[in-house]
């Protein structure tokens, strides 16, 4: 069975890229750590424009990113950090082995 990916681009609102990032690595640990379908959470900073953002996520299938989107530090992230973000735009991505 072929890996699940999720490419995630986020733009925050102005002065919100400190928080946005130290609050969004929190959130990527917690999901690699606690979450078996989880595979990888990458986060990377445009170098050119500080206010937007890569997510780069990795799942075991599509179930995976199902159940990492009902888990309590999911539902945190949002809560807590939902509004610093001002546009996101996510793309779903099969995997295939090299």
């Amino acid at each position: 069975m072929n890996r699940f990916a999720l490419l995630v681009t986020v733009r925050v609102h102005p002065g919100a890229a400190d928080e946005f990032r130290r609050r969004i690595q929190d959130a990527a640990a917690t999901a690699v750590r606690e979450e078996e379908h989880c595979l990888r959470f990458e986060v990377a900073q445009d170098e050119e424009d500080p206010l937007s953002f890569v997510l780069f996520e990795v799942y075991t299938d599509a179930a995976g990113l199902a159940h990492h989107h009902t888990t309590p530090h999911f539902q945190a992230f949002l809560k807590e950090a939902g509004h610093l973000m001002a546009e996101r735009a996510r793309r779903r991505l099969t995997l295939f082995e090299a």
